[in-house]
Parts: structure tokens; sequence; C-alpha cells
């Protein structure tokens, strides 16, 4: 029984070392499993093949013939596997030494995903969101099916929910129907009791609650999925407000960010309409997003930029953060006077008119776009405030958006092309904002963007909310827009909506070229330096230009000017010296195969000992044959996979 139990595992682990061989023969990446499988399928009909070959018992598992049968069946067994199955996208995931060390909390984590996954495939079936395998756009597009979506992510409750919030705001890539029913999500969450935010607060303090705060009311002033607000009293009498995080919620968006990983990877796999909208890389975008606000810190250096940053004139405020008393989990500011920009009584009792409170926003807006490069992502109405002064007060920094130098001076170098009337400023600012500048069809870009030039003409200026046509025509000409300048975009869609809430009739793009125009924001009153800029960029370049041209001329002149090209560059050389490997490898596999074939032929022709060294040589050439044309199959699949 031993020697049998013996013999068998010698089996697997012969099977798994063949299947292994054959995809580093193949150049691929194979599971363990799948390994296994095809070791165990190449073997058998490895067995097999040698027996109907030779009609006789097969008593020597180690045979040159049945190794050569083998190996090519487990290959042949992997090809078709990647016929059939589609290769996994491989993420990145925690290292293995993590869940060693750590094998009760690896365990757990995998069981709770797994369970999650169960209990949110069963939502999903009861909103009949299981059968859209073949859904088109236009159905991915109607308001059913958003309202089916909103309604599961209810269901789903706790990070579903906030994915779906953060959604709604991309109005850049989802239709009006899907962005509608997404604004209507509200986070239900129970508070936290005292007891666990008390250990919340003195676990990162380092100190207790009555040694921080004054006084601290236990009752939170807003509960959200991530965390809750209190209010406070410092010891020097500060009035300000405590954002504390949510307890586990570290494991709750890991759980979940997994569970929509896996989603978005299979609905995207099997839906061509969810592949045409980049729904994983969407999803992706939007995980990253929530994992960052876990980090408080993030929340309160934006804070700081942006209230060491902003527009010049008076009106408009940012709270100041107690860095002191704030860490990654807590985060203490600065209470902000007065109310939301919701109520409408609110701003009725201001003493500052509509029109000019709206003005006031969208010129420190601009200001912090055009000038400083770090701007309020989210201005929603909610997280503006206006106090009994008429200021108008900056809340919520856990969405900040950030414009690296180039992407600043890519994002003027467009404003100017706005202000000039030139499209092909405005074309040459769009192939820096996408990084490149070539594969595209540059006169068709910028035929395009003069047809949008002529649109803002005809409305009376320049509109902040046409960024996002001038990102509807990147993706249309295949230019990838950076995440800041989309978030750019989204920022001014939701910016418009909160203008109007100010003032009614508020014209967005008249007022845009009037802050411009007054020096409020910076095309028109920076345009002087700017040109600057450009000329100072180019005076190297056109110092030199004089005398190269004289010696262009003189080299013309004496017959010595030669010009030469190459037919390929670097790139196309390394390409096309690729193919030509690829077609000269397959020919000879094919040429080997058919040699192969004729030696096993021959050898029934002649004398045993003749026909044993023919067959042995015959065999060889089988193998190796086979082994090379299995390859360039396998890196055929796996190119299309990607």
């Amino acid at each position: 029984m031993i020697e049998r139990i013996i013999d068998w595992s010698l089996v697997v682990a012969l099977c798994f070392a063949l299947g292994w061989l054959s995809g580093r023969i193949l150049g691929v990446h194979r599971s363990a499993w799948r390994s296994l499988v095809c070791g165990l399928a190449g073997w058998g009909i490895g067995f097999g093949a040698t027996y109907a070959l030779h009609e006789t018992d097969i008593t020597t598992p180690a045979a040159p013939t049945v190794i050569g049968f083998a190996v090519l069946a487990t290959m042949g067994t992997s090809i078709a596997l990647d016929l059939v199955l589609t290769p996994r996208p491989r993420r990145s995931r925690r290292p293995a030494l993590h869940s060693l060390v750590h094998p009760v909390q690896a365990i757990k984590r995998r069981f709770a995903v797994s369970l999650r996954l169960r209990e949110i495939m069963r939502y999903a079936r009861n909103r009949k969101l299981t059968s859209f395998r073949s859904a088109s756009t236009s159905m991915l597009e109607s308001a059913d099916f958003a309202q089916r979506l909103r309604l599961f992510l209810e269901d789903c409750g706790g990070m579903f929910v906030k994915i779906g919030q953060i959604a709604s705001t991309r109005s850049d890539v989802l239709a009006p129907a899907m962005i509608a029913e997404l604004s209507q999500l509200r986070a239900s969450v129970r508070p936290v009791p005292p007891d666990e935010i008390r250990v919340v607060i003195e676990s990162e303090l380092d100190q207790t609650v009555e040694q921080a705060f004054a006084s601290f009311d236990w009752d939170p002033l807003a509960a959200a999925s991530i965390g809750q607000v209190h209010r406070a009293v410092l010891r020097d009498g500060t009035h300000v407000v405590v954002k504390v995080q949510r307890p586990g919620i570290e494991d709750i968006v890991e759980r979940d960010a997994a569970v929509l990983r896996w989603i978005a990877r299979n609905v995207e796999r099997r839906v061509e309409a969810a592949r045409e909208a980049r729904f994983a890389p969407i999803t992706e975008e939007l995980i990253t997003g929530l994992e960052e606000e876990l980090d408080y810190a993030h929340e309160a250096a934006a804070a700081v930029v942006l209230g060491r940053h902003r527009s010049p004139g008076e009106g408009v405020a940012v709270p100041f953060v107690r860095a002191d008393l704030s860490t990654s989990r807590v985060l203490v500011m600065q209470e902000v006077p007065g109310e939301s920009i919701d109520h409408d009584a609110a701003i009725d009792a201001s003493s500052v008119p509509r029109p000019e409170l709206a003005r006031r926003l969208l010129a420190v807006f601009l200001h912090q776009v055009i000038t400083d490069g770090a701007f309020h992502a989210d201005p929603h109405p909610g997280n503006i405030m206006l106090d009994e002064d008429g200021t108008l007060w900056l809340i919520d920094f856990g969405a900040v958006g950030y414009l690296d130098p180039l992407m600043l001076n890519s994002l003027q170098m467009l404003v100017l092309g706005v202000a000039m009337f030139e499209p092909s400023l405005l074309t040459r600012a769009v192939l820096r904002i996408a990084g490149t500048n070539t594969t595209v069809d540059r006169d068709s870009l910028e035929t395009d963007l003069s047809l949008l030039l002529a649109q803002q003409a005809r409305a009376g200026g320049f509109d902040p909310r046409s960024l996002g046509d001038v990102v509807t025509v990147m993706l249309r000409h295949h230019l990838a827009p950076p995440p800041a300048f989309t978030t750019l975009s989204r920022a001014l869609i939701t910016l418009e909506g909160t203008l109007r809430v100010l003032d009614p009739d508020f014209e967005v793009g008249h007022e845009a070229m009037t802050a411009f125009a007054e020096g409020r924001a910076t095309p028109a009153a920076e345009t002087k330096d700017q040109v600057q800029k450009e000329l100072i960029r180019a005076l190297p370049t056109l110092r030199t230009l004089p005398g190269h041209a004289e010696t262009l001329s003189s080299m013309l002149e004496a017959g010595e000017l030669t010009m030469q090209t190459r037919r390929f560059g670097a790139d196309d050389a390394v390409v096309i010296g690729d193919w030509i490997d690829r077609i000269l490898f397959t020919s000879i596999g094919i040429a080997g195969l058919v040699t192969s074939a004729i030696l096993m032929l021959a050898a029934g022709s002649s004398d045993e000992g003749t026909a044993r060294v023919i067959r042995a040589v015959g065999y060889a050439g089988l193998v190796v044959s086979g082994t090379m044309l299995m390859r360039s199959i396998a890196q055929i699949l796996t190119r299309r996979a990607r």
C-alpha cells in the first residue's frame, strides 16, 4: 500500500515537472494546477501513443519514445487550454511572506472576501445584473440598467455606496442616465459608539480626550462610510471639528476593493461594451482614490496648500489645520462658521449679492488651477460654507487635484491658445497634455479643436466646462488624457452646478473671460509673460540659427551637401527583425516536422539496424520541430490575450 502511494506520488510529481517544463519551453506562465493538469494529460497521451505505435505493453515510464510524445502532448494540452480559457490578468498582491507571518489573518481575509463575493452575487441576481454578457453600449447607457445598478449598490452598502458616489462625478465617461441615478446614492451609516471613537482618538494622539480638548461633543455632527465628525473646543478656546476614522475601515476597504477588482475584471472580460468603456481601469482609479482618503494626512496637507495658495481677492477662506493634533486617522480643523450654500436662506441673508459670491468662487478656482496648480476637486454645494460676513469657506479636502509643472504649463498654453483663438497652439497644448507628439493625425486633431474654438466663439467666450469637450476630442483621437486633466474636467462640471446654486443666471463663460481680463485669473493678464517664456525657451536655438544657415549654404555652393536616409529607424528595425526571426523560427519548425515524417516513413523500408537509427533521429526531430511550432502558437495566443 505504501509503495503504491509512493509510486503515485512520484507520478504526480513527474507530471507536474513535465507541465512546468512545457510552460518554460513555450515561454508562457502556468499556474501550479494548470501545470499538473497538462502534465497528467501529456503523460497519458504519451503512453497511449507509444503503445499504439509499438503494439506492446509499456513498462518503462522514462522510455525516450514516451517522454517525446508526453512533451508534445503536454504542450498541445497547454495550448488547447489557452484556446478555451482566457488568461486572467495578473495584479499586485500582498507578499507571500505576509501570509506566512500572519496565517490566521490571511485565512480570515480570504474567507471574508469569498463570503462577501457570494453575498454580492446574490444581490446582483436579485437585481438581474448577471445576464449582461451580450450587453450593448446602448443597454448599459439605459435608464433601466442605471436604476438596477444604483439599487444593487445600495443593497451592497459599505464601500460600494462610496464608490457609486465617486463614480457619479465621472460625467466624462459615464452616460447621463447613469450619472443621474448614481447621484441619488446617499450613505446611511450608523454612527460609531463613543467608546470606540475614544479608543481611536487616544491611540492616535497618545493622550486622553480630556487632555487634548477642553470639551468634546460625543454626538456626531455627521457620520459617513469612512469616518465621522464631532465638534470640540481646544484648551485655548478655539472651536474645532474632529474627523475620526471608523475602526476597522481599512480591512473593509481592502475586502471590498478585492471584490470590486474581481467583478470589474470579469465584467470587462465578458462584456464588449464594458471593455469599450474601460470599466476595469475606471474601477481601479476609483479604488485608488478611496484608499487615499483613508490617510487623513493627505487631506491635512491639501488644506494647508489650498490655504496658502488662494486668490488674492477677499471673500474666500480655508480653515486651518491643527497639525499637532492630526494624524492619519484623526483630523482636527478649525470649525467653519455659517451654513452650507445648499440652504437658500443662508445665501439670501448674506450681505454680499449672489452674483458677486459666484464671481468670487469662480475667480478663486481659476486662480488655483491656472496659477497654483492645486485645486479643490469636488466643489459641490455641500463642501462650501457661507458665513454672516459673506465669506465663502472651502471644506472637505479629501479630493484635491494637483497639476505638475509640465501639466500646468500645458494647461496655460491651452488657455492661451483659446484666448488668442489659435488652433495650432491649442493642438500643441493638447499633445503635450497627452504626453505624445506622434502616432496621431495632427491635421484632423487641429480641425476638431478648431471647430471647438468656433463653438466657444459663438457661445461668447471661453467656457471652462469646455475642457470636457477637449477630453472627448482627445479620446476620439486615441489620446489618453492624464488623470489630473480628467479630474479638472470633472471639477469644472461640478463647479458649474455650484455656481448655478449661488446665482441661477450666472454666465460661466462670460464671467470667466471677465476674470481673465481683470487679471483675477491668468491668460489675458499673463499672456505677455507666457509669450516671453516661449521666446526665452527658443532663444538658444534662435541665436545659433544664422550660423547654421550660413554653414548649410556654403556646403550647398561647394557641392559638399549630401543627404542620407535610413529605410528603417531604430524601433522599426527591431520590429522587422523580430518578425523575420519569428518567420524563420516557424519555417525551420515546419521543415523539421516534414523531414522527421519522411525519416519515419523511410525507417519502414530499411534493415533493422539502420531503421533503429533513422527512427531515433526521426523521433528526435519530431520532438524538436513540434516544440518549435508549439512555442510559436503559444506566443501568438499570449499576444492576443494582452
